[in-house]
């Protein structure tokens, strides 16, 4: 409830206590009667009847104002119960996707691991094989200037001329 409602039922209770009350006959809320000892009531029926009735609807407009306020929190209490259900429910199920999100993304960061290591392992055996290739055609390089070197001393070897290169 809010602090407006319980000041004007603070105010009235307060104005209560301040009238007489002449519902029970005892007089006044501080003990005193309502008239002085001299006086007395000269019409049994004129004041005494309205005041009982006004003090009841009084507290029965309090209690109905507290009544109303208290049916007006309930139901915001309510709607806000309903709010937080749906909110929990609404994150819930986002903490569910993202835990499906997550578990989605360690399965493809796996995969692309496996597939970066297949990549790597095929390119490394790639540069074997074509270091492989590379030695293979120096080792012919090699052989093949051998060869031709030998052909050349041979050539010059058979030389009518005379002339042989020494060897």
């Amino acid at each position: 409830m809010n602090a407006a409602f319980w000041a004007q039922l603070d105010a009235r209770i307060a104005r209560a206590r301040g009238e007489p009350a002449l519902a029970d006959g005892l007089g006044t809320a501080d003990g005193q009667s309502p008239a002085g000892p001299s006086e007395a009531p000269t019409e049994p029926g004129t004041d005494c009847p309205s005041r009982p009735v006004s003090d009841w609807s009084q507290i029965l407009d309090t209690l109905s104002a507290a009544s109303v306020a208290a049916q007006a929190q309930d139901q915001r209490l309510r709607q806000q119960s309903t709010t937080c259900e749906t909110l929990a429910a609404d994150l819930e199920a986002a903490q569910q996707e993202i835990q499906t999100l997550r578990a989605l993304l360690e399965e493809t960061r796996a995969q692309a691991a496996r597939q970066v290591h297949e990549l790597e392992t095929e390119a490394d055996r790639r540069v074997r094989e074509a270091e492989a290739r590379a030695e293979d055609a120096t080792l012919r390089a090699a052989a093949a200037e051998d060869w031709l070197k030998r052909i050349e001393q041979a050539s010059r070897d058979l030389r009518p001329d005379g002339r042989h290169a020494a060897a």
